[in-house]
Order: structure tokens, then C-alpha cells, then sequence
């Protein structure tokens, strides 16, 4: 290259050796600008059509943006600097102009037109909702085609897998997490850029190493492909440009204004400046998180920041971690999440170490093949008729094993019913439940009263509560509790919906109120986040009669059954076969979701009527249970693994066993009756 007569502080005319009618080389640019940073003048080299300007953050500090995404700093929105590690980020795709196209949901902006609210009149909740149905519609059809690519491709994508995986899986939870679990309006909002930016950089590494990187190695002196419609990267490095050139992907090369030569240049245009283009104002309550200037810090910050975390807590952990981890061997399709909580994170690791110390864990940890634990636990729990599955006593607890019949109950399932009946209790049970606690209330505690009209008050006032029952077990503000069916019959007598102010110098104080203050502190910030904390009571309208009718009250027992058998169905999995994998797991249920069901799953997966239909998801619990301790399995559970054809009397031996090995399992492993499945078979909306 010749010597530069150009020398600091100089007046540049980039278009000095313009010369339209030849071709541009990798160093010449249709269009060209000057950019500063910090004391230095750069003119740009580009196969790009614009030039968009250096961020600029004299702070150093990474925030969250008016929009919950990272303004100039975000790699989704911006370009930045090269990074070798981080080579992708130049891949990633742009918003598309003009008709809208099925990926143009990943730039899309949530409203509160987008934001579902419960129906009014039987909820309590007047903050938390979900996204519309439509909009997931949007997102579902664009992830199952990356999620397809990724797994079609994954034997190509062995050297970036460590990198590539926890993009995917970030997919999983975030996606799960917005069809699951209800929300603020603002935690919706960040939920949704997270769940676009992980997919818009995961897209960007595939296409990057099956389409732009092999063009880049089989570079020759042909005319370049088009430019892609990407993001893009600045470099300093000729040899990164030209790389980019061959593949198509748009650069801006960065040279000394006082290197300028013999390059040739077409046109000067005014750089974009992200102010112009982004929203660039903090988030309110936003943290600033001090980093340095090189792509790889600011990118492994935004990563970190916008990192969803599993929510599940195994209620029934015995001090041995109790928070399942959504990772496994390679990322499935379907998993659930905690909020990412990007206005408050800190960006330093260990945000998830602590919330898992925080977990709550009642259960003995006492070795499981100790003699003396499981004696002591076997005696607990026959003691304890609440919870333990005994045959009633002297005071007429009811037996767990045993169906309730009520007009309220959603039908069950034959052979279900038959197989919690038929459970040997003269086994001693290796532990217990500990304090019999539910994640859920079981349907029947709901029902179990003879009067009807308390009946219909617990219905009406577990409705009103149920989003904020259900966020409870997500919320990234307090680890979830597992409550006592005590615990439970207050909630649902309304004895914990509002702060319950106690004297301590009153003597009148009864144990009732104590009771329903320590639920309101459990409750509380689920209650907060619901709008709930000023509402008075919970007491039905005056004057109504029928609050709850027969199929709302099916409906609502079904949807709390089955997020208790889905719970307990993934801890037994862990308990009986020593495995931490919710992914499969959440494979054997329709939907494959642990809460958030919609109804029409509730004639579907096990509860379908066909036992076609039924059949591959006894197929995929029964492949499970090769793993389970402690009995032996009948013989038609090992045949889950062959590969062959199943006739009817086959398939229903194969439910019968499957069914009779969970709810005997489930007994010897926690000394208690199993929630088993239900069904629904009245038409929705009746």
C-alpha cells in the first residue's frame, strides 16, 4: 500500500479517487463516513448501504432501555465491535422492511392491548396476566422452525454447542414461561425481549456456521453474494472485512483517517446515530452494570442480566438441592421458567446459587436406606390422617386412596382410581411427606364438606385466588412453600386473603388469626403482585346463590388436580430413579406444561378416550420407570423400550400397569396417597 500524504488534522475529501465504473474491491465502499472515538478520526470501508455510528457510553455502564432491551449496547439492535469469540453477532438478522413476515414478530413491541387480564367478577387479580393467544400463535411458529433447524443440524454445531445450548434453552424456558405462568404487564415486556433476543442470536450462530462461514473459508476473487440483510460488525481488522465480504454479512471497517490512500469511494453519507433509531432511555429502576468497552464483557453482561433460571422447587426434596435445573444433555422442548429479573439483577454470578439456598426444604435427611428413618417415618405418617393415605381412624378422616363423590369432582379415570385403591399400604413406606404439604390444595379438600354451601364459598374463593396461587409458584420475589392441608383450609375459608392486624397484649387473640397471619406473610407477595393487598375480604356477593356451577367447579378441580400430579409426577421421577430430568419427564403430560393448562388438554394426553391417543404417554412414562426404585415392575412395563405393535389388550394392560406402579411407588417413596389424573367431558363453555 502506498504512503499516506494525508496527515493529522487534515480536511479528507473521501471521494477524491471515486471511479464509478470499475469494480469496488474489499477496501473500496459505495458509501463512506468519518467516525470519532474518544481523540480518533476513522474513515470507513463498507459493502453496507449506510454506516451507522460508534456507540457511544461515556458511563461504561450497561441498563436496561425504555423498551427492556439494551439499546446501542444490544447486538439485536446495533452493531458492535468484532468479536472472535462472539462471531455470530455480525449474523444476526435485522427487522424486515416493508410486508410484514412471519420472523417480524421477534422486533415486535408487547401493549397492553397484548396483555390478557382475567375476567372480571371472579378473580381477585387486577395486575397479572398473560400474553394473547395470538401473539403466542406468532411466536410458537418461527421457534418451532429454529428449534427443527437446531436439531437437524445439531452433528454440524459440535464446536459451538457449549455456546449454542444455553441459547436454546433459553428459548425453551422463555417461551414456557410467557404460555405458564401469569405476570405484570412489565414483567411481560422484558420476558418477551428476552425470549426474541435469545432466539434472534441463537438463529444467527446456526445460519453463521452452516451458510456464512463456510463461504468465508471457500472465499475467491469472484463478485461477492448480495449483502444480507444483518446487523453487521465494525472491525479494525482488513482481514475480518474481507471475510465478511465473501460471506455476504455487512462490515464497516475502521482505518486512521491518516491512512486514507488510493481507496475508492462512491458517495459520503451522515452516519445513523442510534439515537435517532433506538429508545435510549433508562427503564425506571434500572441497574447500571459497570463494564468495559470490548464486546465479550458486554455481551457476557447482557447474557447474564437476561439469563431465565428454572422455577420449579421439588416440593419434596430431601436436602439435596431442591431446585431441578431445566438443563439436560441437549435441550428439549419444553421447559418452564423463572422471570428474568433484569431491572434488578446485579450481573454478578451467583444470583441463582443463592435463590436455590432459599428453597424450602421440610423433609428429614435422614439416609433413604436407613432402618431407623424409615421406621420413623412410616410411623409419622400413619400418624398423621391428614395427609398420610391411613384408613380413617377413630376421627373419621378421610381415606385418601379412596375416590370423593361429589357433583363437583371432574370424572376420573378408571384405571387410575382403580390402581390409588388398590395400593398395599402394608409396605412401610421409605419416608414421608413430612409436614403433608400440597403445592396445590387437593381437589377433594375443596369438596369435602357436607354442606354445600361451604362448598361453593371454597370454589368461589379458590377462583378468586387462583392466579395468585399459581404466580406464587413462580415468582421470582419469595421460594414457593409446600402448605398443610390446614394451611390449605384456611386459604380457602378466606382466613389469609388480607393482613390480619394482631394485638399482641390481646388475649382474645384466637389461633385461627395466627394462623392467618403467618399465610398472609407466605402469600404476601403474591398478593401484592395481584393488586390484592386492599381488598377487604373475600366474602361472595350478597344475595347470590349457585356462585360456582357444576362444570366451573370441574374445570377448577381438574386445573388444580393437574398441576398437583405434574408436580408430584416429576418429584417421584427424581426420588425413585435419582435423575434430575423435568425435560423428559414433561414429555409423558399433554402439553407438555407443568401449570398454565389450557382446558382442552384436559380431554387429551392421558385423560383422551381413545387409547391410541393415550398410548404414547403411557409408553413414555413406563420407559421412565426402568430407572424407578424400589419394586419390581410387571413385564409389561420393559416392553415400553421394544419397538413393536401394541393391540388393545395390550395398550390397556400397559396403562393398568403403569398406573398400579405409579400410586404404589408414590406411597413407598413419601408415605402417602398420590393426586392422580382426571379428566373433562362436558362441552367447555356449559
Amino acid at each position: 500500500m502506498a504512503q499516506s500524504s494525508i496527515t493529522p488534522g487534515t480536511v479528507l475529501d473521501l471521494t477524491r479517487n471515486r471511479r464509478e465504473n470499475v469494480p469496488l474491491g474489499p477496501f473500496d465502499s459505495r458509501v463512506s463516513a468519518i467516525l470519532r472515538q474518544d481523540s480518533e478520526s476513522y474513515f470507513v470501508s463498507t459493502n453496507a448501504s449506510y454506516v451507522p455510528a460508534l456507540p457511544i457510553r461515556p458511563n461504561q455502564t450497561i441498563f436496561l432501555r425504555e423498551d427492556m432491551r439494551y439499546g446501542e449496547d444490544d447486538p439485536t439492535l446495533w452493531p458492535q465491535k468484532y468479536s472472535a469469540f462472539f462471531c455470530h453477532l455480525g449474523a444476526i438478522q435485522r427487522k424486515p422492511v416493508g410486508t410484514f413476515r412471519e420472523i417480524s414478530i421477534m422486533w415486535w413491541d408487547p401493549t397492553t392491548a397484548d396483555f390478557v387480564l382475567p375476567d372480571a367478577g371472579f378473580t381477585m387479580t387486577t395486575s397479572l396476566g398473560k400474553l394473547n393467544g395470538s401473539r403466542i400463535a406468532q411466536l410458537a411458529a418461527p421457534i418451532a422452525r429454529l428449534l427443527d433447524k437446531y436439531h437437524n443440524a445439531r452433528p454440524a454445531l459440535t464446536r459451538v454447542q457449549d455456546l449454542l445450548d444455553p441459547m436454546v434453552q433459553q428459548i425453551h424456558l422463555g417461551f414456557d414461561r410467557l404460555q405458564t405462568l401469569p405476570c405484570t404487564f412489565t414483567q411481560l415486556v422484558v420476558s418477551v425481549a428476552a425470549l426474541q433476543r435469545s432466539f434472534l442470536e441463537a438463529d444467527a450462530l446456526i445460519r453463521y456456521m452452516l451458510e456464512f462461514k463456510p463461504r468465508m473459508v471457500q472465499a475467491s476473487t469472484d463478485t461477492p453474494p448480495r449483502v444480507e440483510h444483518c446487523v453487521g460488525v465494525f472491525t479494525i481488522d482488513p482481514a475480518i472485512a474481507q471475510q465478511f465480504r465473501a460471506a455476504g454479512l455487512p462490515y464497516w471497517l475502521l482505518r486512521p483517517t491518516w491512512t486514507f490512500t488510493m481507496e475508492n469511494i462512491l458517495e459520503v453519507v451522515e452516519p445513523q446515530r442510534p439515537e435517532h433509531r433506538l429508545k435510549l432511555e433508562a427503564a425506571p429502576a434500572a441497574t447500571h452494570h459497570p463494564t468495559k468497552r470490548d464486546t465479550d464483557s458486554k455481551i457476557a453482561i447482557i447474557h447474564q442480566c437476561s439469563r431465565v433460571v428454572p422455577w420449579y422447587s421439588d416440593p419434596f426434596a430431601d436436602n439435596e438441592g431442591s431446585v431441578i435445573s431445566a438443563a439436560t444433555a441437549s435441550p428439549s422442548t419444553s421447559c418452564n421458567v423463572h422471570q428474568p429479573s433484569e431491572l434488578h439483577r446485579s450481573g454478578q454470578g451467583g444470583s441463582s446459587r443463592q435463590r436455590s439456598s432459599q428453597r424450602f426444604e421440610p423433609y428429614s435427611s435422614a439416609p433413604r436406606g436407613s432402618t431407623s428413618a424409615r421406621s420413623h417415618r412410616a410411623g409419622s405418617s400413619r400418624g398423621n390422617p391428614s395427609r398420610s393415605g391411613s384408613i380413617p381412624g377413630p376421627n373419621g378422616g378421610r381415606d385418601k386412596f379412596a375416590p370423593l363423590a361429589r357433583d363437583e369432582m371432574p370424572p376420573s379415570i378408571s384405571v387410575w382410581e382403580n390402581a390409588l385403591k388398590a395400593v398395599d399400604r402394608t409396605v412401610a413406606p421409605r419416608s414421608s411427606r413430612g409436614n403433608g404439604g400440597y403445592v396445590f390444595p387437593e381437589p377433594a379438600l375443596v369438596v369435602s364438606s357436607e354442606d354445600v354451601a361451604r362448598r361453593q364459598h371454597q370454589l368461589y374463593n379458590l377462583g378468586m385466588m387462583m392466579d395468585a396461587l399459581v404466580y406464587r409458584l413462580g415468582s421470582p420475589d419469595a421460594a414457593p412453600q409446600l402448605l398443610s392441608v390446614q394451611q390449605w383450609r384456611d386459604i380457602l375459608v378466606g382466613n389469609a386473603a388480607v393482613p390480619q392486624m394482631v394485638r399482641h397484649d390481646d388475649r382474645s387473640q384466637t389461633r385461627v388469626s395466627e394462623r392467618g397471619v403467618l399465610l398472609n406473610k407466605l402469600l404476601a407477595p403474591a398478593f401484592r403482585a395481584c393488586g390484592m393487598t386492599d381488598r377487604p375480604d373475600l366474602s361472595p356477593p350478597s344475595g347470590t346463590s349457585a356462585l360456582v356451577t357444576r362444570h366451573r367447579a370441574q374445570e377448577m378441580l381438574w386445573q388444580v388436580g393437574e398441576i398437583s400430579f405434574r408436580f408430584e409426577f416429576l418429584a417421584l421421577d427424581r426420588r425413585a430413579s435419582g435423575l434430575n430430568r423435568p425435560d423428559q419427564c414433561r414429555e409423558c403430560f399433554a402439553g407438555s406444561l407443568l401449570m398454565g393448562m389450557p382446558l382442552g388438554l384436559a380431554k387429551e394426553g392421558l385423560a383422551s378416550m381413545s387409547p391410541a391417543t393415550r398410548h404414547p404417554f403411557y409408553l413414555r412414562i413406563a420407559r421412565l420407570m426402568h430407572d424407578w426404585n424400589p419394586r419390581p415392575r410387571l413385564a409389561v412395563i420393559a416392553k415400553a423400550s421394544e419397538a413393536r405393535e401394541w393391540d388393545k389388550f395390550e395398550m390397556s394392560e400397559l396403562e393398568e400397569a403403569v398406573a398400579g406402579h405409579y400410586t404404589q411407588a408414590f406411597y413407598e417413596h413419601f408415605g402417602c396417597a398420590a393426586v392422580i389424573p382426571a379428566r373433562l367431558v362436558h362441552e367447555f363453555g356449559t
